[in-house]
């Protein structure tokens, strides 16, 4: 191993804290330049960091960009890049820079993340239809998590208050006034509301460990209330996160007639 460049710096008092969730875990230290010299560092060295599993889950190097006058001292931002995956917990070494070693804690918290692939699910059927889509997850935190068996996705026909508006203006009279015209607004979204879609997930109850990708499906069927040639959509809560689910609606209740892609 090669050894370290000689350098006139050395370290504060510690111990230095840092905290934060993957892959950045920051704080600062304090530097001291007793020389009469500029002195710069980019990188400190922990003690055994390149070792065992501190090193492995990025803790091995401290990362700054620091550069002092001479006869100074500073306290410098400063940070550990560590594994995506590091688990929550109190990770404690020491800084090792001249001929000093200063401890050190970083205080890794948790982090929920999944990434889903596609996003958006676009479907298309009608009404009745039963539709089924595949979804791929990736753990990107640093807990496991679990796949839920259900999730319930309240759809909303796209531009559907603008559309009801528009509708509702056709039909009001040269002399009506705003309440009535209000009033047909509001049956219009009342008429074309419809129920929550629930959405089935294959395999839910499965934990996701992180960093682990898994392959999952959706399955929902198409409600009754769907009308041909418009398109719905709605963001919906998935594992700390939303997926957005579209489906376009080419068809009618029970025809077997479709609108072409």
């Amino acid at each position: 191993m090669k050894a370290p460049e000689p350098t006139p710096l050395r370290l504060g008092d510690g111990p230095f804290v840092f905290r934060g969730k993957p892959p950045v875990i920051s704080g600062n230290v304090e530097l001291i330049n007793d020389s009469a010299e500029k002195a710069k560092v980019r990188a400190i060295p922990t003690a055994r960091g390149r070792e065992g599993a501190i090193a492995r889950e990025g803790f091995g190097e401290l990362r700054l960009a620091a550069r002092l006058e001479p006869g100074t001292r500073e306290r410098v931002a400063a940070h550990f890049a560590v594994a995506p995956t590091t688990p929550p917990g109190r990770y404690t070494t020491e800084l090792d820079l001249g001929d000093r070693r200063v401890p050190v804690v970083a205080h890794v918290f948790e982090k929920r993340e999944v990434v889903l692939a596609p996003d958006p699910v676009e479907l298309r059927g009608a009404p009745g239809d039963v539709l089924t889509h595949a979804l791929v997850i990736t753990n990107a935190g640093n807990v496991a998590q679990t796949l839920p068996e259900a999730a319930l996705a309240h759809m909303e026909e796209r531009d559907w208050f603008g559309r009801s508006m528009v509708y509702a203006l056709r039909e009001a009279g040269p002399d009506e006034g705003h309440v009535k015209y209000l009033d047909r607004v509001l049956k219009e979204i009342r008429a074309t509301d419809v129920a929550p879609v629930r959405v089935e997930i294959r395999d839910g109850g499965t934990e996701v460990a992180p960093g682990q990708t898994v392959e999952t499906a959706l399955t929902l069927t198409i409600p009754d209330k769907f009308v041909k040639g418009r398109t719905y959509v709605r963001d919906v809560p998935f594992m700390g996160t939303t997926l957005t689910v579209e489906i376009e609606c080419n068809g009618s209740t029970k025809s077997t007639k479709r609108r072409p892609s």
